[in-house]
C-alpha cells in the first residue's frame, strides 16, 4: 500500500501532527475572539432564553451584510491556516450528506449558530416535511434556491393540515421560523447556496414529526429532546440484541418521561418479555389519571383477543 510522503511524515512525527492541528485551533479561536466576540457573548445569553431583541450583535448578523462579512472573515482565515496545514482537522463540529454540508460555529444553551451549504443533487423534490418547533433565522449569504414555505395548520394526530407556499430565494434574503408550525422544504437548489442559521431549542422540546406534503399523512415521530433520543437509541438497541434481562429495567421507564419515550419503553419490553412487558401493560391500562390509560387499554384488550392465554398472565406468571 502506498502512503503519501506527508502522512508518512506526520505519522513519524506527532509534534509536527499536534503543531498543524494547533495551528487551525489557533485561526478559530482568532476569529471567535476578533470577528465574532460579540455575536459569541450574546448567543450564551440567548442560549439561556433571553430574548432575541435583547441581543443586538445577533440580531445584526440577520440585518445588512454583517453576516456575510463574518463568514467571509472565518472562511479567509481557515482556509489560510489550512494551506499551512493541508492534513489538519478544521476544528468546528460538522457533517456532510448528500446535498447538504453542515459546520456548527458555536453552541451554548439552546442556542447555535450554524454554517450551512445546500447543493444540487439533481434528485426530485422532497416528498415530505419535518416540523420540529424551537426559532430560527436563516440569512442567505450566496446563491439561490426554489423553497417551499410551510405552515401546519391543523394537527390530527394521524394527519396534518399544511399550507404550502413556494417562492425562490436568493442572496440577502432573511427567513424567519417560529415555532412549531413553521417549517421549510428545499425543492431545487440553483448551484449552491450558503445560508447563515442561529437557531433556538424550545425549553421543553416538543415531538418532531414529519408529514407527507401530498395528504398530510404523518410519517414518523420522534422525541425533540436529545435525552430522550438518546434512551431511545438505547431501547432500540437493548430490544434488537434480545436483552430480556433488561425488561425489568425498561419497565420501569414505562413510568417515567414523556408519553413518547414511555410508549417506546412499553413496546420494547412486550417484545423482549412478555410477563413483564403485559404486567407494565395492565398497570398502565388501570391508572385512569395516566393520560396513555387509553391507549394501553385498547392493547391490552386487542391482545388478549388475539392470544386468550394471556389473560392467565393477570393472576400467574406464564410457565414458559
Amino acid at each position: 500500500m502506498r502512503i503519501d510522503p506527508q502522512l508518512r511524515a506526520l505519522r513519524g512525527n506527532t509534534a509536527s501532527q499536534r503543531n498543524a492541528q494547533q495551528a487551525l485551533e489557533d485561526a478559530r479561536d482568532e476569529w471567535r475572539d476578533v470577528s465574532a466576540s460579540k455575536e459569541i457573548e450574546e448567543l450564551e445569553r440567548y442560549g439561556a432564553g433571553m430574548p432575541l431583541d435583547q441581543c443586538p450583535a445577533l440580531t445584526a448578523l440577520f440585518e445588512g451584510s454583517r453576516a456575510k462579512s463574518m463568514a467571509e472573515t472565518l472562511v479567509a482565515g481557515t482556509l489560510e491556516a489550512l494551506r499551512g496545514n493541508p492534513l489538519g482537522q478544521v476544528p468546528f463540529r460538522h457533517q456532510h450528506s448528500e446535498g447538504l454540508s453542515v459546520l456548527q460555529l458555536a453552541h451554548s444553551g439552546r442556542a447555535a449558530l450554524t454554517l450551512l451549504l445546500y447543493s444540487d443533487t439533481g434528485h426530485e423534490a422532497p416528498a415530505s416535511a419535518c416540523f420540529s418547533g424551537g426559532d430560527r433565522i436563516e440569512a442567505v449569504l450566496a446563491g439561490a434556491a426554489d423553497v417551499r414555505f410551510l405552515e401546519l395548520l391543523e394537527d390530527r394526530g394521524t394527519s396534518a393540515a399544511i399550507d404550502c407556499t413556494a417562492r425562490r430565494v436568493v442572496d440577502g434574503e432573511v427567513m424567519r421560523f417560529s415555532g412549531f408550525a413553521q417549517t421549510k422544504s428545499i425543492e431545487r437548489v440553483h448551484g449552491r447556496m450558503v445560508v447563515l442559521r442561529l437557531a433556538r431549542s424550545d425549553a421543553a422540546p416538543c415531538d418532531a414529526r414529519e408529514f407527507a406534503l401530498d395528504d398530510g399523512r404523518l410519517l414518523h415521530r420522534a422525541s425533540g429532546s436529545r435525552a430522550e433520543s438518546r434512551q431511545e437509541m438505547m431501547l432500540a438497541l437493548l430490544g434488537r440484541m434480545g436483552r430480556s434481562d433488561a425488561a425489568p429495567l425498561i419497565a420501569e421507564m414505562t413510568c417515567e418521561g414523556s408519553d413518547h419515550i414511555r410508549w417506546q419503553a412499553m413496546r420494547e419490553c412486550l417484545a423482549l418479555d412478555t410477563v413483564t412487558g403485559f404486567a407494565a401493560l395492565g398497570d398502565m391500562a388501570r391508572n385512569a389519571g395516566d393520560p396513555l390509560a387509553a391507549t394501553a387499554g385498547a392493547l391490552h384488550a386487542q391482545l388478549i383477543e388475539t392470544y386468550p392465554q394471556l389473560a392467565r398472565l393477570e393472576t400467574q406468571k406464564c410457565p414458559a
